[in-house]
């Protein structure tokens, strides 16, 4: 299997550079490994290009638009994948607009006329969409556009031992917000809406979730997707590259897969089951994806995708402090400097690999440590971090507790709610450049009286 990166901030980061940089910095604070983060866009786009005769990589910035870590992706040859028109202006500064797409369930007026004229291609989520577009060409804004279509096939990515989490996810799935329904007929209706509306026409797009650890059902689910594309292409619609989406799993990070049955079985008292470690096999994926595309006839496609957290998820780790510990009957509680407000995604359940460190040295953990709820610094019940976590004993406030898999939907998710928004400092071999400043009072409030 094909590993993301040569190596790791996680583990790579000295307990010594990482106590410095927070000591210059301050805390709760990010730090930007460049090096971690190119190489896993060179190993992906090496086993990607090695699978498809045709493709192309899209960095996706509602992930992480960091401009230090946009401007190394692009570099290496990805484009943009956008879902705003501010992420789309951001893009246009950082590479070729021929290159961007435009993705979202809101694109206004201002920013369609603004894509068409830049030649960015804009994938189609809503009809009202297409109309504004018509609009636009009838008042002489635009003269053409260039068009995709998203799809949803409706198909289960999940699995797990919870029966009750695999219903509730197929159902969702089904009646997602994104994307066209192949299953009605609908995705077939907006197809052939675009074609006859006489803009470009030439892109499939099918996005299908987040944190997808299974290739046999990332494949099964896009098997409708293949079909559909090659019925358009039988209609004499020239679709000519066909866009997968992402939301590859990373290794070393578990979201809860549990449902009401696991809720009742804890409530009575049951041991829940302990959910195994997986990763995404992305080389045995791509292998297989090909076969099934070659099945299909649609080998002169363009095969593209836009890999978010796969690529960007171990290039940044998270430095909190320890503010405190208390300690209740039935719990007890570790409470750090960061939380949900910056690492949002953690409301899912996430399981991160932990360090803690004491004056530039590591606090090493032991099988008779106790289990805690680490806790945010928000004033809601809801800012948990991680709601099982093994501790030193000796753990006490002042100390750092680091968190692995911190570069997607933190930067540019948080908020601030209660709290600033944190810095970012690349590592650089001295004291860290800062790369993203941290939120002052001024930013907040800035708005005129």
């Amino acid at each position: 299997m094909l590993a993301l990166t040569a190596r790791e901030p996680f583990t790579d980061l000295d307990a010594r550079e990482i106590q410095s940089l927070a000591e210059r910095h301050g805390t709760p604070l990010f730090i930007y490994d460049d090096a971690c983060f190119r190489d896993s866009v060179s190993a992906f786009l090496k086993t990607w290009q090695s699978a498809f005769a045709q493709t192309k990589a899209y960095l996706s910035y509602k992930t992480n638009y960091m401009p230090a870590l946009c401007r190394s992706g692009h570099a290496l040859g990805m484009g943009a994948d956008v879902v705003s028109g501010f992420e789309m202006e951001h893009a246009l500064r950082m590479c070729a607009a021929r290159d961007i797409v435009f993705n979202g369930p809101l694109k206004r007026a201002e920013e369609l006329e603004r894509a068409a004229r830049e030649g960015i291609t804009v994938n189609i989520d809503l009809e009202e969409e297409l109309e504004t577009l018509e609009a636009l060409r009838s008042n002489r804004r635009i003269a053409d556009a260039r068009l995709g279509l998203r799809i949803n096939p409706g198909q289960p990515v999940f699995d797990a031992a919870d029966r009750s989490f695999i219903e509730a996810h197929a159902a969702k799935q089904r009646s997602a917000k994104f994307g066209w329904p192949l299953d009605d007929g609908l995705a077939r209706h907006m197809a052939e809406r675009i074609s006859a509306s006489g803009f470009s026409f030439e892109t499939v797009h099918a996005h299908l979730n987040s944190q997808i650890t299974s290739p046999k059902l990332h494949l099964a689910a896009l098997e409708p997707v293949l079909g559909f594309v090659a019925d358009l292409r039988a209609s004499g619609i020239e679709i000519k590259e066909l866009n997968i989406g992402g939301g590859f799993g990373v290794p070393g990070m578990q979201r809860s897969k549990r449902g009401w049955w696991s809720a009742l079985k804890a409530t009575m008292g049951e041991r829940l089951e302990d959910v195994p470690d997986e990763t995404f096999d992305m080389a045995a994926f791509t292998r297989a994806l090909a076969r099934r595309i070659s099945e299909h006839g649609l080998d002169d496609l363009c095969i593209s995708c836009e890999p978010g957290r796969y690529l960007m998820s171990a290039s940044m780790v998270l430095v909190t402090r320890v503010a405190g510990l208390k300690t209740l009957p039935g719990k007890r509680w570790v409470v750090i400097d960061g939380g949900l407000n910056i690492l949002p995604t953690a409301a899912f359940g996430e399981r991160r690999r932990l360090r803690f460190l004491r004056a530039g040295g590591e606090l090493p953990l032991r099988d008779d440590d106790p289990d805690c709820t680490i806790g945010g610094p928000l004033c809601f019940e809801g800012d948990v971090v991680m709601d099982h976590a093994r501790v030193p004993a000796s753990l006490a406030a002042g100390d750092l507790v680091v968190l692995s898999d911190a570069g997607a939907y933190t930067v540019s998710r948080s908020t601030n709610f209660n709290q600033l928004r944190a810095a970012v400092a690349q590592r650089d071999g001295g004291d860290g450049t800062l790369v993203w400043r941290r939120e002052t009072y001024d930013d907040v409030f800035s708005f005129s009286d």
